[in-house]
């Protein structure tokens, strides 16, 4: 919950006690955040990167911003 409420999965909060995982490989190949709704019983995860195995030149930021956009569009 550390990382939902302030830490590098800010953009994953939805207010309803998320809880969540950012990640990165070496040089941003791959992004992906992996996150918990304990309320709704509910694990997402999603993974950004390209099929060349090219750096994505993001930050695990924006994948929890996609599972946070996502998952509040699913628990409405």
């Amino acid at each position: 919950q550390g990382a939902v409420e302030g830490g590098t999965g800010r953009s994953a909060f939805l207010g309803n006690g998320e809880a969540g995982k950012t990640g990165t490989t070496n040089n941003g190949v791959d992004i992906w955040f992996i996150g918990f709704v304990p309320r709704s019983a509910v694990v997402t995860s999603v993974w950004l990167g390209n099929d060349d195995n090219t750096p994505t030149y993001s930050t695990s930021d924006k994948a929890a911003r996609v599972w946070g956009s996502y998952m509040g569009q699913l628990l409405r």
